[in-house]
């Protein structure tokens, strides 16, 4: 009997796995959005075995025996999605897990935190001591030099003290080195050149004395936030931009004699006569030789456009904000929209990330999903972003990211169709992980056990 269902599925030119005693299940009659280019597949069934999808039918074709089956007609199932922008730890995790999953997140990317305790979390992950999402990890953040002392950063004094904390990464297995704005350029390059040495990804911020069209000598394969908090990526698109890099490297050296001397600065650039002159000054001609350039060498962008639109009103008592300076920073967002939209017609990756802690990851995620089609990005393209771009980006999309056979079964199952409108993203009826099929009921446990 096997060997006539599978004869039956090869002349159908249906790709499978071998069967093996592994549990086998089928999500019959959903429209599949697979997370390529392809169009959805209406009436479909994906079967599973183990943690793998074996085979995609049509829903008239016949199921493997002992399959157990599972009715998804009308519904709508997508791959598992990633948050590529979180900060945790291992208690986060254990409390925070459960809601990560309830929003169909199976993937995250944690951008700094302490090391010893990232490696647990994702080591309890991969395990399934914790039932979660995969973990990528940084660990700290590369940070100096600073006297401020977290956990989830580590503050750099000297080159060799910047090669040693790499080195030790690379020891710990983390995924990827980030670097941070307070960085100086000797510290920066020298933990650009020991990541490259020690074959590590280098992600993050733009440290303001960084030119953003040197990343490629890095070479740094995903930029956060548009730069970070110096607006680096929109300064590199002004006619001005000489002008605009020495006010940013004047107020970077303010800010860490201030941090020395536990002091405060205001900075410039949320200031509404910065803001107007950088938005005067961009040149569109510049800003599209800028991002063929990520294009072409792949340095992917995780704008994070949920926290940049709130950056003005989460810095406004610290700066002494005016209505004008609030203005200003309201025009800036939509630029930031405009720069994103253009960049994903320009070839660069876009990576859906929200950069804040597990408890908000998973509605933030669907915000930020709304504000890259906000940005043009089509729903697909939003959802290629925190799927299929985001496993290339981690180099892993020959496993995951996508709906195709052979691939790990992460997947989401949606009430509604999140192709006619990015917000159906958050209408999750169900979630498999890693093969496992995790109903309502389920993942209502995982909350409460």
């Amino acid at each position: 009997m096997i060997r006539s269902i599978l004869a039956l599925l090869a002349l159908a030119g249906i790709a499978i796995l071998p069967v093996n005693s592994q549990e086998k299940i089928a999500l019959v009659g959903a429209t599949v959005i697979d997370g390529t280019d392809r169009p959805p597949r209406a009436n479909a069934t994906i079967v599973i075995q183990g943690t793998r999808i074996a085979a995609i039918l049509s829903s008239k074709q016949p199921l493997p025996p002992e399959t157990r089956k599972i009715d998804a007609t009308g519904e709508f199932i997508i791959p598992g999605l990633w948050n590529n922008d979180l900060h945790g730890s291992y208690e986060d995790g254990k409390t925070h897990f459960p809601d990560l999953l309830a929003a169909g997140i199976t993937t995250i990317r944690d951008m700094g935190a302490p090391l010893d305790d990232i490696v647990r979390l994702r080591d309890a992950s991969a395990s399934g001591t914790l039932v979660g999402p995969r973990v990528f990890i940084a660990g700290p953040l590369m940070e100096g030099p600073t006297p401020v002392q977290l956990g989830l950063i580590v503050d750099l004094f000297s080159e060799s003290q910047a090669r040693e904390e790499v080195r030790a990464l690379k020891k710990a297995k983390v995924d990827y080195v980030e670097v941070d704005t307070t960085l100086t350029p000797e510290l920066y390059w020298a933990v650009a050149d020991e990541a490259k040495q020690q074959r590590l990804p280098l992600v993050g911020h733009i440290p303001p004395k960084i030119s953003p069209w040197d990343l490629t000598k890095a070479p740094q394969t995903d930029i956060e936030h548009l730069g970070g908090r110096f607006f680096n990526v929109m300064i590199a698109c002004s006619s001005d931009q000489d002008y605009f890099m020495k006010r940013i490297a004047d107020t970077y050296d303010d800010l860490l004699n201030a941090l020395n001397e536990k002091k405060s600065i205001l900075e410039p650039q949320f200031k509404a006569d910065f803001d107007q002159r950088l938005l005067d000054t961009f040149d569109s001609r510049k800003a599209q030789r800028l991002f063929r350039i990520y294009a072409k060498n792949g340095i992917a962008q995780t704008p994070t456009l949920f926290v940049l639109k709130t950056l003005w009103e989460t810095n406004k008592d610290r700066n002494h904000l005016d209505d004008r300076d609030m203005e200003a920073g309201k025009r800036i967002f939509a630029k930031d929209l405009e720069i994103v939209g253009e960049m994903k017609r320009d070839g660069v990756p876009i990576l859906a990330g929200t950069d804040g802690p597990y408890e908000q990851g998973g509605d933030a995620l669907h915000s930020e999903l709304n504000l890259l089609v906000d940005a043009g990005l089509t729903p697909l393209q939003a959802l290629q972003a925190a799927s299929r771009d985001a496993a290339r980006a981690m180099g892993v999309a020959d496993e995951v990211g996508t709906i195709e056979v052979g691939k790990t079964a992460d997947l989401v199952v949606l009430h509604a169709n999140p192709l006619l409108d990015i917000t159906n993203t958050s209408k999750v009826d169900a979630v498999v992980l890693r093969g496992r099929y995790l109903s309502q009921q389920d993942l209502a446990s995982l909350k409460n056990p």
